[in-house]
């Protein structure tokens, strides 16, 4: 019995004409349509979820976090908001 699929995405690509040609030709002796055969073809290609899910939670723990005192001021900050220049006023001292 055939799975029915349910797509919610389109994924838009370029193939080489040599790649075009043989995905063209295995959809017609499979009798399937392009999208399904992708979609084997990926899935068969691809990592697992569970696998995925592995190499982000070693990412995650290899990844270096810099410590609050070693990293560099926020933009428009200064130097992390401590000024030393004496503010100037736009009206003459009287």
């Amino acid at each position: 019995m055939t799975e029915t699929k349910t797509y919610n995405a389109r994924l838009a690509t370029r193939l080489t004409s040599s790649v075009d040609t043989r995905l063209r030709q295995l959809a017609l002796l499979r009798r399937c349509r392009i999208s399904h055969l992708l979609d084997e073809v990926l899935d068969q290609a691809l990592p697992t979820t569970q696998d995925l899910a592995g190499q982000f939670a070693r990412l995650a723990d290899t990844t270096p976090r810099p410590s609050l005192a070693t990293a560099p001021p926020l933009a428009g900050t200064g130097n992390a908001g401590t000024t030393t220049a004496t503010p100037t006023s736009r009206h003459p001292a009287t």
